[in-house]
């Protein structure tokens, strides 16, 4: 039953197949008699009488688990994720690997640290040792210790005849801000600012309705013209209504592109252009050149101009970084993935809708918890089916044996990181 497989430790498991129940065996029938159930057949005498051949075995899967069971082989779902077709461990050392692996996403880092050590100390890894010391090497790494990771490093480059992984400082922890704004979703604007940029407006459209922060790409526009000033001015002024925060990139530049085509005196169909020109000076909180401004718009119009407005704290002009190729082409995780990971799994897919394939820069990635895994696995699921090409890049050790647990590789490639 598959409760009882899911309370047995991992290294136990494959043992658990063979072991046979202390019930009184009773004797199968000619059908059956191969593969007999090592259960008390008496119990359910009608199953058997039907059944013809033996049913090939169900793949294992996770029942809720009650708040008495404490083991870290139990996955700690809490109740509420079920993740079916967990890959089993062909060997105690795999074994050993994935538990280890499943501990430290559930944030038990410090008995991760033990299990390793003692799993390399017994020199008895099978066929996967450096695996088991790349982790040890990753955890030490992402704990910021430093000495243990040197001298780790020394007896891998002895024991397996190869130059290890280097240390480098990561200071992520200090860096909440930069992690956050990585998975924040994008809608670049490039070429002309013109009507037929109702697409990326009705993304935006879609995106404010599940996430409170956006980010807006306008380094690219090389031209404006009416039509397309009056689509951002409404969606400009609706987001700032609705309370939404914006990362606005290349504003400035935009500002450039719309003077261009605004003159002094001339009335004709640039008064969005006008406007729009004002709101982005005052999203850019330049007051002196929105004052100055504001006055030619009077005297070409002949109304009075809209007051000046500070922006919010929620709105922020970040400089272009397209000469950064890693964050212009390539989506960035967090440090840490965990809890509900819905919004994340709606930027990535987002994303993919505009990069085929999708690479996900996990270098920044430590961490990642059960939970939030097998949600992930859920949720990316319909995309890459529908023929999305998703890819995780230089995820580390830990993870990477943590999403080959619970079968997310099956779905995405995924790259360790290199040495």
């Amino acid at each position: 039953m598959s409760i009882e497989y899911v309370n047995l430790p991992l290294n136990q498991r494959s043992r658990a197949r063979t072991t046979s129940s202390d019930a009184a065996p009773v004797k199968p029938g000619p059908e059956v008699e191969a593969k007999a159930a090592p259960h008390d057949a008496s119990r359910k005498p009608a199953r058997q009488e039907k059944t013809a051949a033996p049913a090939p075995a169900a793949p294992a899967t996770l029942q809720p688990l009650g708040p008495e069971v404490g083991s870290t082989t139990e996955f700690l779902l809490d109740g509420q994720t079920a993740v079916s077709n967990i890959a089993t461990p062909s060997s105690e050392t795999d074994a050993v690997i994935e538990e280890a692996a499943i501990m430290y996403a559930n944030g038990q880092a410090s008995l991760t640290t033990q299990m390793l050590q003692a799993a390399i100390a017994s020199d008895d890894l099978g066929e996967l040792p450096q695996t088991a010391w790349l982790m040890l090497l990753d955890l030490h790494q992402i704990s910021g210790r430093q000495a243990e990771f040197e001298e780790l490093a020394i007896d891998y480059a002895s024991r397996f005849e190869t130059s290890p992984p280097a240390w480098t400082d990561r200071p992520l922890r200090n860096q909440p801000q930069t992690t956050a704004a990585a998975a924040t979703p994008t809608v670049p604007f490039s070429g002309k600012l013109d009507g037929g940029c109702e697409k990326q407006i009705e993304r935006i459209r879609n995106l404010a309705e599940h996430h409170r922060t956006l980010r807006l790409e306008f380094a690219k526009v090389t031209a404006v013209d009416a039509a397309g000033c009056g689509l951002l001015l409404a969606t400009l002024r609706k987001l700032q209504k609705s309370g939404h925060d914006l990362v606005l990139v290349g504003a400035s530049e935009l500002a450039d592109r719309i003077r261009a085509i605004i003159e002094v005196g001339r009335r004709d169909d640039t008064e969005d252009c006008w406007l729009l020109l004002l709101e982005v000076l005052q999203l850019l909180n330049r007051e002196k050149e929105f004052e100055e401004l504001s006055i030619d718009y009077c005297v070409t119009f002949e109304v009075s101009p809209p007051a000046f407005v500070a922006p919010s704290d929620g709105i922020v002009n970040a400089p272009d970084e397209s000469s950064a190729p890693v964050r212009s082409e390539h989506f960035m995780m967090p440090a840490v993935v965990s809890g509900q990971v819905d919004e994340l799994i709606v930027a990535i897919a987002t994303y993919s809708d505009e990069h085929d394939p999708a690479i996900i820069d996990c270098s920044c990635l430590e961490r990642m918890d059960f939970n939030a895994a097998s949600r992930l696995l859920t949720g990316l699921s319909p995309f890459c089916g529908n023929g999305k090409a998703i890819e995780f890049h230089h995820v580390n050790h830990l993870v990477d044996v943590l999403l080959k647990v619970i079968g997310l590789s099956e779905i995405i490639r995924i790259t360790p990181r290199r040495n």
